[in-house]
């Protein structure tokens, strides 16, 4: 079944962004006013510490994902690498329930090693850096904090199902409900008084409302949950096994590419109170935290199209693939510009007021955001590949992140460059590299010159805007 995005499918794509990444921001003022400086740093690492469910999710999300769009697109059957076209376009039930049987039991598995790691070693971390605090307020914030990582990357798997078969508007309707019960469960805590510890019960809240949401709005989406049931069969050992081997050979490279991101992304926050106070971390936290949430909400119309580009893929599409391709690159470098300048020019002199301790310089908050923005923009390029069933990006991914971390060391316990040391680590590991070769290979690949995907993306930006006005379906 051909997956396409309508205006409705943007509306609520580009509000579950606005919840999911900006509820940090709507909590921000709050979290900034009732916290000090070491609970906010500690706060930070906290968050730091959550993307831990990416590194232990291992990259099967991402492949299950794309291993139900195809059998939702009617393939009949999964291949490690690359793929089968499909002839018929009607969704494969019987293959789908036995991905989904497999999905199930892997996510069981990799929340379990999850919770035993951070009851470990996650608790002598935080027990670390946080000897200086008195009071038992951290380590109980640690407790419910930990217990919501377990859940969330455990029931992560309802997510990887609902973009698998593009129901973009259900699943961004569940984001935006459980973020909004997480807003106002931390508003609410913090006003009575229970700082951090309610900042955790209230990102616990959340884990727990998406993982009902989403069950719901998959199994009644589009009748999925009746045509599974009409199988009239259960997969057996073997065709899950049979499925989790095809599955790996990719999750495996994927999980990589997960460790690599957290290693060049979330890895220098957990370094940086190594070597600088809580109160430092606080401000580089801040900074990366205002840069990532600009990148995913330029980056709006990527993860909206990626069921699209998955299926122009699998039914052969290359036209459509060249359109989608060009809609997501072009939309996300012309979206970045325009808010970096407003979160410059606007953002930072608003967070100044608040608490100006903790608010990033200018020169601080263009660094993070250059190197958000390379992430991004190398991730749209790979995310072609990806589509594709294939990872090739996944050793120079994990060279560029190792090469951070050590530069990242170097700079901060060497040089003492303090956060620009961090800044200039990341950006040196990524320009080195990925942020021009996979562009240029997958350009090669699709036969797509730059002009031409400039010409295609703003042509595809006119066609969104005016098919979201009419509510019609995008092309």
């Amino acid at each position: 079944m051909s997956v396409r995005i309508n205006g409705k499918d943007y509306l609520w794509s580009y509000i579950g962004i606005f919840f999911s990444v900006g509820s940090s921001v709507i909590i921000m003022p709050f979290v900034l006013y009732f916290l000090s400086d070491e609970m906010y740093g500690l706060w930070s690492v906290f968050q730091s510490m959550s993307v831990i469910t990416t590194l232990f999710d291992f990259g099967f999300s991402t492949t299950f994902a794309r291993n139900i769009n195809y059998c939702w697109n009617g393939a009949e059957e999964l291949k490690t690498t690359g793929v089968r076209f499909a002839t018929d376009g009607a969704p494969n039930y019987p293959l789908m329930k036995v991905t989904m049987k497999a999905c199930q039991y892997v996510f069981l598995l990799l929340s379990g090693i999850a919770l035993a790691c951070l009851a470990s070693f996650g608790t002598l971390y935080v027990a670390h850096i946080t000897q200086d605090i008195s009071g038992p307020e951290p380590m109980i914030a640690w407790v419910f904090y930990g217990i919501a990582i377990f859940l969330n990357l455990y029931y992560g798997y309802f997510n990887a199902f609902l973009y698998g078969v593009g129901a973009v508007a259900a699943v961004n309707r569940a984001t935006v409900i459980s973020r909004i019960v997480q807003i106002c469960l931390t508003i609410l805590l913090l006003l009575s008084g229970l700082g951090i510890v309610g900042t955790a019960i209230a990102y616990l809240a959340y884990g727990f409302v998406f993982r009902v949401l989403g069950k719901w709005s998959f199994f009644r989406y589009k009748g999925i949950g009746q045509s599974l049931q009409a199988t009239g069969t259960n997969p057996t050992r073997r065709e899950v096994w049979e499925s989790f081997r095809v599955v790996w050979h990719n999750a495996s490279r994927e999980g990589i590419v997960t460790l690599a991101n957290y290693l060049a992304n979330q890895a220098c926050t957990i370094i940086c109170p190594l070597f600088l106070t809580l109160a430092q971390t606080g401000v580089y936290s801040l900074a990366v935290q205002l840069a990532t949430v600009l990148a995913n909400v330029a980056g709006g119309v990527y993860s909206a199209n990626q069921p699209v580009l998955q299926s122009a893929y699998i039914s052969n599409d290359k036209p459509r693939t060249k359109r989608t391709m060009s809609l997501i690159v072009v939309s996300y470098v012309l979206l970045y510009v325009v808010g970096l300048i407003a979160v410059v020019t606007v953002g930072l002199p608003i967070l100044r007021l608040i608490k100006p301790s903790t608010t990033p310089s200018i020169a601080v908050m263009l660094g993070a955001g250059i190197y958000q923005f390379i992430l991004k923009f190398r991730n749209c390029y790979t995310s072609y590949f990806s589509c594709t069933n294939r990872i090739p990006y996944a050793g120079s991914f994990i060279c560029s992140s190792v090469l951070c971390v050590c530069l990242a060391l170097l700079f901060l316990g060497g040089a003492r460059l303090g956060i620009w040391g961090l800044l200039l680590a990341q950006i040196v590991s990524q320009i080195v590299f990925n942020v021009w070769y996979w562009p240029r290979l997958a350009h090669r690949e699709m036969q797509l010159s730059a002009p031409e995907m400039v010409r295609l993306g703003v042509d595809e930006i006119g066609k969104l805007l005016r098919n979201f006005t009419k509510g019609t379906t995008s092309e």
